[in-house]
């Protein structure tokens, strides 16, 4: 009886310990004046995010409960606490592979910023951009948010941005990046200067880049980049862009497909690729140069299917619940064996 007790207590208070660790946001009860406790979640994430920052507390994970999340200012990822031995999270509270994620259990990001919210004088994008979420830290997760496109012209939207050359260890994971090149424009999903940035199981649907690795610190030369099991559909730029050497750079188990190119490098950059069991099919160009010209260098490529077409999951119907692997290539398919897109595990 006593040894039941105290394994009962201990469950109770890791689980006391791992929400103390957490802070939760509810785009729809939550209050900004809240504690930001699991029962009592703050409003929005840009409050979630000075708590990280925040030195007076222990808390490095942000939850993020299904709803619409309207940002009017991009979200620092930052903190004022040590970072030996942490990671800041930024989540989703239910991921793609838990039992009761839906499609419209995801957290939508809307951002609503204005041209120039940010001035950084040393950035080649000037003042004519806007972010989501500005990351200014190593070691950062964001999994399991769909971000939208910017519904306003002209301006270039980088839903995930890191520009400081020395920060390392970004992963973008499970995360839906939507657009459309008529009305909501995102420029490019993930962008980022320094190493370490790895995107995995992620869906880009017609961005305008997916992913560009920027520029590195010190000689220029990045390693431990990487993307893997990632679609992208309808860039009307690319599906990558290495404008530095990436050592190291992995490109695996990927579909691109109705892109403009998949893959575009510098002139600079002389690193020779391997591109390792993708899907690459009915892009207009393969490779090119970075003024988005066609041009041909060397890859090392295993397992590269450039024949035939993908079939994606697509709404048929606005009267019916979305489809579980809503952008997912579909079962049966041409590319389906790769198993690229948000689920870590089958979907049943």
């Amino acid at each position: 009886m006593k040894k039941t007790l105290l394994v009962s207590l201990s469950i109770f208070i890791c689980h006391l310990v791992i929400h103390a660790q957490a802070v939760y946001v509810d785009s729809n009860i939550g209050d900004d004046k809240n504690s930001g406790t699991k029962e009592t979640p703050v409003f929005s994430i840009n409050k979630a995010a000075e708590i990280i920052r925040n030195r007076s507390n222990n808390i490095y994970v942000m939850k993020i409960n299904p709803g619409i999340y309207v940002l009017d200012k991009h979200v620092l990822v930052n903190t004022e606490k040590s970072m030996t031995n942490k990671r800041i999270v930024i989540e989703a509270t239910i991921l793609p592979d838990d039992t009761t994620w839906t499609p419209d259990k995801m957290p939508v990001i809307i951002t609503i910023s204005t041209k120039g919210e940010i001035m950084e004088k040393d950035l080649w994008i000037k003042d004519n951009w806007i972010t989501s979420f500005y990351i200014n830290v190593s070691h950062v997760t964001i999994r399991g948010l769909k971000f939208e496109g910017y519904n306003y012209p002209v301006h270039k939207y980088y839903p995930i941005s890191r520009f400081n050359k020395e920060k390392t260890d970004l992963l973008v994971e499970q995360c839906m990046f939507l657009a459309d090149k008529q009305s909501s424009v995102i420029q490019v999903g993930v962008i980022g200067h320094g190493s370490e940035i790895k995107v995995n199981r992620c869906i880009f649907y017609n961005v305008n880049n997916a992913v560009i690795y920027w520029e590195g610190s010190g000689n220029g030369i990045k390693t431990g980049n990487s993307m893997t099991n990632c679609i992208v559909f309808g860039a009307s730029g690319c599906a990558i862009w290495t404008s530095f050497p990436n050592k190291d750079f992995v490109c695996k188990n990927n579909v691109v497909t109705n892109c403009n190119f998949f893959l575009i490098k510098e002139d600079t950059d002389t690193t020779t690729y391997t591109i390792d069991n993708c899907v690459i099919i009915n892009n207009q160009y393969y490779s090119g140069d970075g003024n988005l010209k066609p041009a041909d260098f060397a890859l090392n490529e295993i397992n590269v299917i450039k024949e035939g077409n993908i079939s994606l999951r697509m709404i048929n119907t606005i009267f019916e619940p979305w489809p579980i692997d809503h952008l997912h290539v579909i079962t049966d398919t041409l590319g389906c064996n790769i198993r690229a897109g948000l689920f870590k595990h089958e979907k049943q």
